[in-house]
């Protein structure tokens, strides 16, 4: 989480000049709290971290049982278009594994739930009702992060069949590069970032 907040700082101080993303696993369960929500206790003997990004909490699990993506875009619309936009993106990638997915719907109970994967809404994407994909952003000035949490373990049961990880990663930006018309070129952080990353330090 630390190293999107740096990548959304220097896009916004145009350190960096061109659409990124970035996907990723975890190696040990994390609760992310969304940037309104409070700090609470760890559960399930999981790390907590705090989140840029809005919505609710999310329990990340170990890298086979799910997929992280950060898109960072310069955007000057609305955020619902933005949500929209990308979740065709996201609905291409699950259709890669012939799950018809669609949009989720806005729940009034969404805000009282306190894990993000409890309730639904228009940013969501589901497939059989069921919440695969859940979505959040943050922006500063005309530059936008999303990210959100795919669930492989939740595709898994809906197909029978285990999503491999590092293909999952191949397809999903094989998926946004195809609607964006881009070609993504790989990059590592350097030594210097990754030093920046850890002091908080983002200049």
């Amino acid at each position: 989480m630390s190293s999107d907040n740096f990548l959304l700082d220097s896009m916004s101080n145009k350190l960096i000049k061109f659409p990124l993303l970035r996907v990723y696993g975890w190696v040990e369960p994390t609760l992310s709290i969304g940037a309104n929500q409070l700090v609470i206790e760890p559960i399930q003997k999981a790390s907590v971290v705090k989140r840029v990004t809005g919505g609710q909490a999310v329990l990340h699990g170990l890298q086979d049982d799910e997929l992280t993506y950060s898109v960072f875009i310069n955007y000057g619309y609305k955020v619902k278009q933005l949500y929209l936009e990308i979740g065709e993106i996201l609905l291409t990638f699950l259709n890669i594994y012939d799950l018809k997915g669609e949009f989720g719907y806005s729940a009034n109970n969404y805000f009282k739930n306190f894990d993000c994967f409890s309730s639904k809404t228009e940013a969501d994407i589901v497939v059989n009702d069921m919440k695969v994909i859940g979505s959040a952003q943050c922006r500063k000035k005309n530059y936008v992060l999303q990210h959100g949490s795919i669930k492989l373990d939740i595709m898994r049961r809906l197909l029978g069949k285990n999503p491999d990880f590092e293909q999952a990663k191949i397809n999903l930006k094989k998926a946004f590069e195809d609607k964006l018309k881009i070609n993504f070129i790989d990059y590592t952080l350097t030594e210097n970032d990754c030093k920046k990353i850890k002091n908080g330090n983002n200049n």
